[in-house]
């Protein structure tokens, strides 16, 4: 599956136009992608979908809407807060941020905000934050989510609730079958 992206990363770059695909996942859990006919006209189904955008709008207003709502809780702080929790400097924070030792969202405002549970009670990140990031990707937000969100595979439990048990293997195995696309 990786490959056929990449694929279709390589025909986007060479034609200068966006390619589509479907993802197709069987009863069986085999995931493959299936190709739309040749001939589709992305850029016009793109610039239509641009002008009759106000779902879209919308869509991205409720998203801005839920990131702010998600900065705005008790458990997320500015990285003068976290640094004095870690006993460091907010320089030392953002350096950590940007060599994705930690969790920083940024939202529709000026600056980061660092979410409170990824400290152990001696003021340490989860150690496994840096996996997080190579096995899901750069986008803290995603790796945010995946620590939030309850996951079968963790007996309905959240990511976090699993880290804070010291299950550091089982959550970086759930997070390489979600990158993989092998779902429970």
């Amino acid at each position: 599956m990786i490959e056929n992206l990449g694929h279709a990363l390589a025909e986007t770059r060479k034609t200068g136009r966006g390619v589509r695909f479907s993802v197709e996942v069987t009863p069986e859990g085999t995931v493959r992608i299936v190709h739309p006919p040749e001939n589709q006209d992305i850029a016009g189904t793109q610039a239509a979908e641009r002008t009759s955008g106000s779902g879209l709008a919308r869509a991205k207003a409720r998203g801005k809407a839920l990131a702010a709502s998600i900065l705005a809780r008790e458990d997320m702080v500015t990285a003068e807060e976290l640094a004095r929790r870690m006993g460091t400097t907010r320089v030392t924070v953002n350096a950590r941020r940007h060599a994705r030792q930690l969790i920083g969202l940024e939202g529709p405002t000026r600056g980061y905000r660092y979410p409170t549970w990824q400290l152990d009670r001696d003021g340490r990140p989860f150690t496994i934050i840096p996996n997080l990031f190579t096995a899901l990707g750069d986008s803290p937000w995603t790796i945010y989510r995946f620590l939030t969100q309850k996951h079968p595979e963790l007996e309905g439990r959240t990511a976090i609730a699993a880290l804070e048990k010291g299950e550091d293997k089982r959550v970086l195995s759930v997070a390489a079958s979600i990158a993989e696309g092998t779902f429970a």
